[in-house]
């Protein structure tokens, strides 16, 4: 289902993951009262429903929290990098891989990295599934042809990585983790640097990404690797009563 100023859609990855029955709604403009009318009616049929407000917009805030018993479990922003051209800085032991094969060395960097999440800022949501869903979202893009890894290794080790995928005319970041064992030693930079090369080639010139707003540390990384913001967005739970 959806409108000019909304987009409702059931979740099949997170109902199997989660155990429950998962639906987004994805908010881009102010919503009317028959729109409204239509979400709330849409998200009785589910368990849980993530209500994405982009752009933070006051109005949609006003009825979410008026009419609904949702509430905001996360901001989200996001940051965009249009390339121009290749970068100077190269980085031979970094790599990029579609298709592959499960790395226990990716596996563990995973399992030990993230630390934000709107998920585990939900006490109704299985703690273990909350604590593991990168790990999880990581697992199942291994032998996906339209998930590409960028690897960086050190010392013959896996180092770090990125997850990402393209779309249309954009790249979007969805993981990037570095082993603690090599943080300080350029690792993320690598990473950018080569997958700034790696779209360019296939005709594409923009990164997307987003995170939480109180994950400071990528937000300034992000900065540094001369990304822009582009918006904020409120990020809300709706369970079923």
């Amino acid at each position: 289902m959806s409108s000019k100023n909304y987009e409702c859609r059931s979740l099949q990855w997170d109902t199997d993951y989660f155990g429950v029955s998962s639906a987004r709604v994805n908010i881009n403009g102010i919503v009317d009262e028959h729109g409204q009318e239509e979400i709330i009616g849409f998200s009785k049929n589910y368990d849980f429903v993530t209500i994405s407000n982009l752009d933070n917009i006051k109005e949609n805030n006003h009825w979410i929290g008026n009419r609904t018993n949702a509430f905001i479990a996360d901001m989200n922003i996001q940051f965009l990098k249009v390339l121009v051209d290749k970068p100077d800085y190269q980085d031979e032991k970094t790599y990029v891989v579609n298709s592959l094969s499960r790395n226990e060395q990716i596996v563990d960097i995973a399992r030990k990295t993230f630390n934000y999440s709107r998920f585990f800022n939900d006490p109704k949501l299985p703690k273990e599934q909350a604590k593991n869903i990168y790990l999880h979202w990581t697992e199942c893009a291994f032998g996906q042809e339209n998930k590409f890894f960028l690897i960086s290794e050190r010392e013959g080790n896996v180092a770090g990585y990125i997850l990402f995928s393209i779309h249309e005319d954009s790249s979007v970041i969805e993981l990037i983790a570095v082993d603690e064992k090599y943080q300080g030693l350029r690792v993320g930079k690598s990473l950018i640097s080569k997958m700034e090369s790696f779209v360019i080639e296939k005709g594409i010139q923009k990164i997307k990404v987003g995170t939480q707003v109180n994950n400071i540390s990528a937000a300034q990384f992000y900065n540094a690797m001369g990304f822009k913001y582009v918006s904020c967005g409120s990020m809300y739970h709706l369970w079923r009563k």
